[in-house]
């Protein structure tokens, strides 16, 4: 955007009235020490700051909804430049759970439960096993980028990340064995570097993959065994 005015956007799920959970990204081409953009949340009786540009400022922020819907305002900070700046902005909202009263951290961080995992497995944008290979805490995003190492890529929805056949029932050969991937962890779950082989299912969000679920790979194989034996899930399970 030129540095002009102003704009308030406004966050809504589709069709729906539901509260959700939003989350947005903020880059802008500004030099350091030159911010050119502020965001702010409509309050109930004010703005909340979420964004000025400067150094101390966290690129991504959250937030709830009220009554269904969010409104940000984005406000240019140099009217008298005439210089383009750009400024860009993402959003991710995931709709809360009916009687939700207040955001609740620990969410995020506890083990996922067998009709989750299910339900996940089925709606992921990444499921691959694979072992960890690190863990780095990233404190102005406020996550642990865990990388894996792939073991076994089961499904995907991205061709141009991985292009190994994903319906193959076989171990990733040759050097597909050293593809990695990077997963992104709420730091306050305190991930830790485990051992062994795990099932790590993701999904977009704000350009990144987040992990959802991660179970090890002798509990999920017991899992898809079973829930494939009932016939209760979305897709065809497999490890």
């Amino acid at each position: 955007m030129y540095p002009r005015g102003a704009l308030r956007i406004l966050l809504r799920l589709p069709n729906q009235d539901r509260n959700f959970r939003a989350c947005v990204k903020i880059q802008t081409s500004a030099k350091p020490g030159r911010p050119v953009t502020r965001v702010y949340l409509e309050g109930p009786r004010s703005l909340i700051h979420l964004y000025g540009g400067d150094r101390e400022s966290k690129p991504i922020r959250c937030f709830n909804s009220k009554n269904g819907q969010a409104a940000l305002y984005i406000e240019a900070t140099d009217e008298r430049s005439f210089e383009k700046q750009l400024t860009e902005i993402e959003y991710d909202l995931q709709q809360l759970p009916k009687n939700f009263h207040g955001y609740d951290s620990s969410e995020e961080c506890r083990p996922c439960s067998q009709e989750e995992m299910a339900h996940i497995f089925c709606t992921s944008d990444l499921v691959t096993r694979g072992i960890i290979h690190s863990v780095e805490n990233n404190d102005q995003l406020e996550q642990s980028l865990v990388t894996v190492k792939i073991t076994k890529l089961i499904r995907h929805t991205s061709a141009e990340e991985f292009l190994q056949d994903v319906d193959s029932n076989d171990v990733l050969p040759g050097p597909y064995t050293q593809k990695e991937v990077t997963v992104n962890v709420p730091q306050h779950c305190g991930i830790n570097h485990g051992l062994g082989e795990f099932v790590f299912m993701a999904r977009r969000k704000l350009g990144d993959l987040t992990l959802l679920c991660a179970p090890r790979l002798e509990t999920w194989a017991l899992q898809v065994s079973k829930l494939n034996d009932e016939g209760h899930s979305h897709c065809v399970l497999r490890s």
